[in-house]
């Protein structure tokens, strides 16, 4: 009896073996999958005089690339926008601002919004939100923007930023924190949006989102309005969110 048990034990442990045998390779491919770097487009080379955009972006790239978290590439030609390879990245960082900026092409155009429409993530990073001043849906895919003339901001200083969403994966577990930096200001759009952070501006008189996430089509939008020099974006915790919000726009 005791041998036909330990008989019958075999038999079940070497199916259950042999069923774990099956599956383990889709278990490591999905495990593997997970642990991919998220590939992530810099946009970069065009900014208002005051802001260092090398310095930035490579401030950027280099907390991105940290713990290999992001595969990261870089370019400074609005033109990359009308490359089939935008495919090839989840996720496409602007950090490229100013109303003077070149506008991408009628294609290049199309091609960002079919990008993030169809599932991929956006994250613009400070001036972004100035940029391309005549295009309307840029506007509508950002949510919120700076309009020249009606957009601004007080003298750099101190100021408290406000967790509006504690329970976001892109903020969750991050307090009210102080920043030196510039307080962007009376942003025009009318976009659903979900505010992350705010401040309260002596500028403007008004409680002003920093920090907001929004979906555009299947896709993820996140904009920070921090961020002037390294300084300001060497300053906890606005790594933190830097990366927490590619990865959240990269949907994972």
């Amino acid at each position: 009896m005791y041998y036909g048990q330990m008989t019958r034990r075999t038999v079940l442990n070497c199916l259950c073996a042999a069923m774990l045998g099956c599956l383990s390779p889709a278990w490591s491919a999905s495990s593997r999958a997970a642990e991919k770097p998220i590939k992530v487009l810099i946009i970069t080379g065009f900014d208002v005089k005051a802001h260092n955009w090398r310095a930035t972006t490579a401030f950027v790239r280099d907390v991105l690339e940290q713990e290999g978290q992001c595969d990261v590439r870089v370019s400074e030609d609005i033109g990359i926008l009308d490359s089939p390879s935008l495919d090839k990245y989840d996720v496409i960082v602007l950090n490229y601002g100013f109303w003077a900026a070149p506008e991408p092409s009628a294609k290049g155009k199309s091609n960002l919004l079919d990008f993030v429409k169809r599932g991929k993530g956006l994250v613009a990073l400070h001036f972004a939100c100035s940029s391309f001043q005549e295009w309307d849906e840029y506007g509508k895919l950002l949510g919120r923007v700076w309009k020249k003339g009606i957009g601004g901001h007080g003298p750099r200083g101190p100021f408290t930023v406000k967790i509006e969403t504690p329970d976001h994966p892109i903020t969750r577990g991050i307090g009210a924190f102080e920043m030196n930096d510039e307080l962007y200001a009376r942003l025009s759009g009318d976009e659903p949006i979900t505010v992350l952070a705010s401040a309260d501006s002596d500028w403007s008189k008004k409680t002003e989102p920093i920090l907001w996430v929004k979906h555009y089509g299947k896709g993820r939008v996140v904009h920070n309005v921090l961020g002037h020099d390294v300084k300001a974006r060497r300053t906890p915790p606005y790594p933190t969110l830097l990366k927490r919000s590619v990865a959240w726009a990269a949907g994972r």
